[in-house]
């Protein structure tokens, strides 16, 4: 049997290699699309994105009571629960799939907005059998077959978005996606060893997984919301051409999303097996403060560059795109939050208060469209729409930050104080970013490698004043190395 850190590396390069290949395949759509066209594109992949939920739950009780049921040394319930999972997550996948169907067939669409709306009511099925395999075998561990299947979907959707978008335009994307997940489903089922036996009671026993699961998914789905607020603004108060530009702006800003997205992936299982042994105290150090402090000085050294670099990446490869420039620049500094929130969210699920923080999200949702709207009757634009979305990231921070108080209140106050570093982080890297974008040299290669060499420069020099005081912070990959050098000699 591979060993664990081997199985961990293959998975993490399988995500950094698909999400190399995605931003080049994310980059050739606005591209060969019209701002238009890519604003639709945008907006018909929120069905899909949304439409993860559609199982209530039930993919969440899979991957979270099958380790319990092998543990207890209870296999047959074990499949059984792969069964119902698998099943009845299908079920309602097919049935709210039939049902976008019969709006897209029975509403008054153009033809592309038609066929775009019947391509994502296919895609949910071919969707949902994706993620409950996916969650079978994460709950088996089995992250060898994950991290392939990663690697076939970068080389399946490059080649299919090459071969189908340039003849085809949107219509060859949306049968690039079918194409896609059908052939991933192929290799999932057969490499996943997967055998449907058709359990008894199926009604009762998904209504059963989804009372079990319903209350984990419910704090996601409502970050997801929170997240994709912004795009309905835009689509409501503006229009598709307006969605593209702003689509681009999502677009490149994705991948830092996705960094904390994915070490919470590799950490919060940790984190929940350690919840039975480790005191509250040592749990909110390891878990808690060092993360978010850390993701605080890291994040700045992704979010700068982007930002500096979005000028000159947009110039030359989306050209017709130049007003997604500041919605870019703005959204980048506004994902700060987003991340120190991902790693609060972790915590809140390990102690048990995700229902308290689901229930107060809508408040943020809410603020967010009413200062999104705001922001465009005084005519700031997309970016004064992404600026709402900075904000809302940042009071999803403070929420989180408030409900974790009692807890936070038993670790020690010179491990809390540490905290208060993030504004300044935040507040310095912005400045910096338009500090060095009013740098009186071009916007060209030249300028944006000094703008960019100048802002990594800078902030690590800060980075490295903090370490002198902050004990939470954990050392860079090449500190590491300077500081065994210095222990050996």
């Amino acid at each position: 049997m591979q060993s664990f850190s081997l199985t961990l590396a293959r998975y993490l390069s399988s995500r950094i290699v698909s999400q190399i290949v995605g931003a080049v395949v994310a980059f050739l759509r606005p591209r060969l699309l019209s701002p238009e066209l890519f604003g639709l594109w945008t907006l018909l992949r929120l069905i899909t994105q949304y439409a993860i939920f559609a199982d209530l739950g039930v993919r969440t009780a899979l991957r979270v009571y099958y380790p319990l049921y092998i543990a207890r040394q209870e296999h047959s319930q074990a499949h059984e629960l792969v069964m119902v999972g698998i099943l009845g997550s299908l079920f309602i996948d097919l049935l709210l799939g039939t049902l976008i169907c019969i709006v897209a067939l029975g509403w008054h669409w153009n033809e592309i907005e038609r066929f775009g709306i019947l391509a994502m009511a296919l895609m949910i099925p071919l969707q949902g059998w994706h993620h409950s395999v996916f969650a079978v075998l994460k709950a088996q561990h089995r992250f060898d077959i994950i991290g392939k299947t990663n690697y076939l979907e970068a080389v399946l959707l490059f080649v299919s978005t090459i071969a189908l978008l340039p003849p085809f335009g949107i219509y060859g994307l949306f049968g690039s996606l079918l194409t896609t997940q059908t052939l991933l489903n192929i290799f999932l089922t057969q490499s996943g060893d997967i055998k449907l036996r058709w359990p008894g009671h199926l009604t009762r026993s998904t209504l059963s997984m989804i009372g079990k699961g319903w209350h984990i998914m419910t704090l996601e789905l409502a970050m997801v919301l929170v997240m994709t607020t912004d795009r309905f603004v835009v689509s409501t108060l503006l229009d598709t051409t307006s969605l593209g530009y702003y689509g681009v702006a999502i677009m490149i800003v994705s991948f830092l999303r996705n960094v904390p997205g994915t070490a919470r992936e590799i950490l919060e299982p940790r984190l929940m097996a350690e919840m039975a042994d480790a005191n509250l105290t040592n749990l909110l150090r390891l878990h808690c403060l060092q993360p978010v402090l850390n993701t605080a000085f890291l994040m700045p050294l992704l979010i700068g560059p982007v930002a500096l670099a979005t000028p000159l990446a947009i110039d030359w490869f989306l050209p017709s795109y130049e007003p997604s420039v500041l919605p870019t620049q703005v959204l980048a500094c506004g994902v700060f939050f987003l991340a120190l929130s991902i790693v609060l969210r972790s915590v809140i699920v390990a102690l048990g208060k995700d229902r308290n923080a689901a229930a107060f999200i809508p408040a943020v949702v809410v603020t967010n469209v009413a200062l999104a709207g705001a922001a465009l009757y005084f005519g700031l634009g997309l970016a004064g729409v992404a600026f709402a979305s900075g904000a809302s990231f940042l009071m999803l921070f403070l929420l989180f930050w408030w409900i974790l108080r009692r807890e936070l209140a038993h670790a020690p106050l010179q491990d809390r104080d540490q905290l208060l570093w993030v504004l300044p982080v935040f507040a310095i890297s912005c400045v910096l970013i338009a500090l060095l974008h009013l740098l009186p040299i071009n916007q060209g290669f030249l300028g944006t490698a000094v703008r960019v060499i100048l802002f990594l420069a800078l902030f690590l020099l800060l980075r490295w004043l903090a370490c002198q005081r902050l004990t939470l912070i954990s050392p860079l990959p090449w500190e590491k190395r300077g500081l065994q050098a210095e222990g050996q000699g």
